[in-house]
C-alpha cells in the first residue's frame, strides 16, 4: 500500500514539473519548442494514465489505463523525434519521414486498443501481495515487443541525427548538440535501468519530466551560455588587441592569444611585475589614476627582423554591480602602423607646407619683380597721357596702358587664386550705385568689343534700388571676368548683360545677372570642366587667346564667397549664358529707373584731387625710376617730395628733417624697409610720422602683416594716382590740404 502511495506521489510531482516546463516553453519562439511542448503534453497524459494504473482496483480499469499509457508513449516519442530533427536543423528529413512515422504510430496505437478488445494482453493482472493489494506488470508478449521496438527505433533515429550533426558541425557548435544528446541518453539509461530491475510498478514516466526539464534548461540556459563562452573565447583570441584580466589578488586569470604571443604571457606565472603591466602600474602610482591609457614602446624581433613596436595600453579596475572592486584589466592596442602612418602623414604635411611656402615665396618674388618695372612703365606712361597732346603719341600711350592693364590682370589672377587657396580672400562691402557700376563696365569693355565689331548691351530692372551694400570690387571682378571671356570667344554678334532684382525682404534682395554671348559655345564635355583651375576649353582652337585659365575659377569662388550661385549653359556654335545670383543689402530703395548709358568723350581727363604746397613727404625706394614716378604723379598736387635711394639715407634724412608722411619700400638692400621703419619709429624727428609701406608684395595677407608690424597703411605697386592721392588726403595734416 505504501509503495503505491509513494509511486502516485512521485507521478504527481512529475506532472507538476512538466506543467512548469510547458509554461516556460511559451517563451521560446523557435519551431522546435512547439514540438518539445507537444512531447511534454503527451508525457503529462502518460503520467496521468500511469497514475490510473496504480489506482486500478480491477483488471478492466488497469487494461484501459495501460492502453492509454502505451498509446500516449508512441506520440510522445514522435514529437520528441520531431524536436530533435528540428533542433539539429534536419527540417527536410522531418518532412520526408513524418508521414511514415505517423502511420506506424497510428497502427501501433490501434493495435494496442485492439489487443485490449480481443484479449491479447500487454499486461498481467495479478495479486502479488498477501494483503490483497493489486499490482500490474507488462507481460513479455509479441505485441509488447513490437511496441517497444517501434518506440526505440524512433528514439534511436533521433539520436543518430543528433550524432550526425555533432560530427558534421564546427567545433564551436558541437557543444550545442552534445548537451541535448547527453540529456536524452541520461533518460534512456534510466529507463533501461528501470527495465533491468523489473520493478513492480512502471516509474519510467517520471523520466519524461526529468528529460523535459533537462532539455528546456539546455536549450535556454546551458547551450546559450556554452556558446557564449566559446564564442567570447574565440572572439577575444581573434581580435587584434591584447586583453589581460587579473583577480582581486592581482593574479592573472586570463590573457588572450594576442597578449600571449606579443608578450610571452604564461597565465600561471604572469603578475604585476611583468611587462608591459609593470610599466602601467608605475604610471598608476605616479599619477594616482585608477584608469586611463599610456603609450608603450617595445623592441622586438618579428620574422627575424628587429623592429620597434608601439602600443597604447588602457587600464581600469573591474567592479561588480555594487561598485566593489573585483579585479582589473589591461587592454593593449598595437599602434605601430598608426604611428608609422602618422609620421608619414606629418612628413607629407611638412613637405606640402614647405612646397606651399616655396610657392608663396615664388609668387612674392614674381609679384615684386614684375610689379616693380610695371610700376615704372605705367607711371611714366600716365605722365605722357597727362602732358602729351599729339594724338599719335597719345594713341601709343593708350596701347601701353591697355597692355599694362592686361599684364596686371594676369598677375592679379594668380595672386587672387593664391588667396582663395589659402582661404584668405576677404570681402570688403561698401555702398554703391548699381547703374554706375554697370556704366563703368560698359565703358571699359565697349572699346574691346568695338575692336572686334561686337556689340555690348546692358539692361537693368527699372525697380533696382539706387544704393546697395556689398563688395563692389569683387562684383565688378565677377562681371569683368565673365564679359572678358565672352568677348574673347565671340567672333561675331556680341554680349548681352541683363540685371534683375528679386526682393527677398525690405532690407535684402537677390541680384540676378544673366550674361549671354553669341560666341563659339562650349561642348558638353568641356562644360563640366569650365570652372577647373588652369583649364582652358578647346585648347587647340583657342591657343592664341590670352589668359591664365583662372578667370572663371576665381569667378566661381568669389560668387560662392559672397553667398551666391553661378550656373552656365551653352550650345556649341550658338553661344554661352552665365547666370549669377548674389544676395545684397538695400541701403536706399528708391528705384533707379531705366538704365541709361553715360559716355565720356575721349576718356576721363585727369584732375588732381587736392593741393598741399606746404606738405613735405619722403619717398624711399632703391629703384630710381620708382622715385621719379611718385614725384611725377604728385607734381600737380604741389606736394614737396624728398627722395631717398636706401634705408640708411632715409634714416639720416629723418634725423634731420620732420616729414608729414613717409612712403617706404619693403625690399631694399640692407637695411630693408622693415628695419628702416623700426629705426625711424624709435629715434629721430619722425617717430610719430605716418609711415606707409609702398611695395610690390601683393600676396594674401600682406596688408595685415605690414599693419601688425606697425606701418600706418599699405599701398601696392603699380601705383595708381587716385589711390596715392587718397592715401595722402587721409594722412597729411588737414590744415595743409586743400581739396579740389
Amino acid at each position: 500500500m505504501y509503495t503505491k502511495a509513494i509511486y502516485v506521489m512521485v507521478d504527481f510531482l512529475a506532472v507538476i514539473i512538466m506543467f512548469f516546463t510547458l509554461y516556460a516553453l511559451d517563451n521560446v519562439k523557435h519551431e522546435y519548442a512547439k514540438w518539445l511542448k507537444r512531447a511534454l503534453m503527451m508525457g503529462s497524459i502518460a503520467v496521468v494514465a500511469n497514475i490510473f494504473v496504480a489506482l486500478s482496483y480491477n483488471a478492466l480499469m488497469a487494461s484501459v489505463a495501460y492502453c492509454a499509457y502505451f498509446s500516449t508513449i508512441d506520440w510522445l516519442l514522435y514529437f520528441l523525434y520531431g524536436f530533435c530533427l528540428l533542433y539539429t536543423e534536419h527540417d527536410d528529413i522531418l518532412k520526408k519521414t513524418s508521414g511514415l512515422i505517423v502511420f506506424l504510430m497510428l497502427v501501433d496505437t490501434v493495435s494496442i486498443y485492439l489487443n485490449f478488445a480481443f484479449g491479447h494482453h500487454f499486461y498481467i493482472y495479478e495479486d502479488v501481495d498477501s494483503s490483497g493489494v493489486s499490482y500490474f506488470l507488462t507481460g513479455l508478449r509479441p505485441f509488447y515487443y513490437a511496441h517497444l521496438t517501434l518506440d526505440y527505433l524512433v528514439m534511436l533515429a533521433a539520436l543518430v541525427f543528433i550524432v550526425y550533426r555533432i560530427v558534421k558541425s564546427y567545433s564551436l557548435y558541437r557543444v550545442k548538440y552534445s548537451i541535448i544528446l547527453s540529456c536524452l541518453l541520461v533518460v534512456v539509461f534510466l529507463n533501461l535501468l528501470y527495465m533491468a530491475l523489473s520493478l513492480v510498478l512502471d516509474i519510467s514516466v517520471v523520466f519524461y519530466a526529468v528529460a523535459g526539464a533537462l532539455v528546456y534548461g539546455s536549450i535556454t540556459v546551458f547551450v546559450p551560455r556554452s556558446l557564449m563562452n566559446v564564442s567570447l573565447g574565440r572572439a577575444l583570441d581573434d581580435i587584434k588587441e591584447g586583453l589581460i584580466l587579473f583577480d582581486i589578488n592581482d593574479s592573472c586569470i586570463y590573457a588572450n592569444a594576442f597578449a600571449k604571443n606579443r608578450f610571452n604571457i604564461d597565465e600561471e606565472t604572469y603578475n604585476f611585475a611583468c611587462e608591459p603591466v609593470s610599466s602601467v602600474i608605475k604610471e598608476i602610482i605616479l599619477t594616482g589614476e585608477t584608469f586611463g591609457e599610456i603609450p608603450y614602446i617595445k623592441n622586438a624581433i618579428r620574422d627575424g627582423i628587429a623592429k620597434t613596436e608601439h602600443y597604447k595600453i588602457k587600464f581600469s579596475k573591474l567592479t561588480d554591480k555594487n561598485n566593489r572592486v573585483i579585479g582589473s584589466y589591461f587592454l593593449i592596442q598595437d599602434t605601430t602602423e598608426e604611428i608609422y602612418y602618422l609620421a608619414t602623414i606629418n612628413e607629407a604635411k611638412n613637405n606640402a607646407d614647405n612646397a606651399n611656402r616655396a610657392k608663396s615665396a615664388f609668387l612674392a618674388n614674381m609679384s615684386h619683380e614684375i610689379r616693380t618695372p610695371l610700376n615704372s612703365v605705367l607711371g611714366l606712361n600716365e605722365m605722357i597721357l597727362r602732358s602729351e597732346q599729339d594724338p599719335e603719341i597719345r594713341g601709343y600711350a593708350e596701347e601701353i596702358k591697355q597692355s599694362g592693364a592686361i599684364l596686371l590682370s594676369l598677375i592679379n589672377d594668380i595672386l587672387d587664386f593664391s588667396k582663395i587657396e589659402a582661404n584668405k580672400m576677404e570681402l570688403v562691402p561698401v555702398e554703391y550705385n548699381p547703374h554706375k557700376l554697370l556704366n563703368d563696365i560698359k565703358q571699359y569693355f565697349e572699346q574691346l568689343a568695338a575692336e572686334k565689331d561686337l556689340y555690348i548691351k546692358i539692361t537693368c530692372d527699372s525697380e533696382m534700388p539706387s544704393v546697395l551694400y556689398g563688395d563692389e570690387k569683387r562684383l565688378r571682378q565677377v562681371l569683368s571676368n565673365i564679359i572678358s571671356n565672352a568677348i574673347k570667344y565671340t567672333k561675331e554678334g556680341g554680349v548681352t548683360v541683363n540685371v534683375d532684382c528679386n526682393f527677398l525682404s525690405h532690407k535684402t534682395l537677390e541680384l540676378k545677372i544673366e550674361i549671354s554671348d553669341t560666341g563659339i559655345g562650349i561642348s558638353e564635355h568641356d562644360l563640366s570642366h569650365i570652372f577647373d583651375s588652369f583649364k582652358r576649353v578647346n585648347e587647340g582652337q583657342n591657343a592664341t587667346i590670352q589668359g591664365t585659365g583662372l578667370g572663371l575659377t576665381i569667378t566661381k569662388e568669389l560668387v560662392e564667397l559672397m553667398q551666391g550661385h553661378i550656373l552656365v549653359s551653352s550650345e556649341p556654335g550658338k553661344g554661352t549664358t552665365f547666370n549669377v545670383s548674389l544676395p545684397q543689402t538695400i541701403v536706399d530703395k528708391t528705384p533707379l529707373g531705366p538704365f541709361e548709358e553715360k559716355h565720356e568723350v575721349n576718356g576721363p581727363k585727369y584732375q588732381e584731387s587736392f593741393r598741399a604746397p606746404t606738405a613735405n613727404i619722403l619717398v624711399v625706394d632703391d629703384v630710381q625710376v620708382n622715385l621719379k614716378v611718385v614725384e611725377a604723379l604728385l607734381k600737380r598736387t604741389l606736394v614737396k617730395v624728398d627722395k631717398a635711394t636706401g634705408g640708411a639715407q632715409a634714416i639720416k634724412m629723418c634725423d634731420e628733417k620732420k616729414y608729414d608722411c613717409i612712403f617706404l619700400d619693403h625690399r631694399m638692400p640692407s637695411p630693408d624697409g622693415i628695419e628702416t621703419f623700426r629705426e625711424i619709429s624709435v629715434s629721430g624727428l619722425n617717430t610719430d610720422t605716418p609711415i606707409i609701406v609702398l611695395t610690390a608684395n601683393a600676396l594674401s595677407g600682406a596688408d595685415v602683416k605690414y599693419r601688425q608690424i606697425g606701418f600706418s597703411d599699405y599701398l601696392s605697386k603699380p601705383i595708381k594716382s587716385d589711390e596715392l592721392e587718397a592715401m595722402l588726403i587721409k594722412y597729411l595734416p588737414p590744415e595743409k590740404v586743400t581739396l579740389m
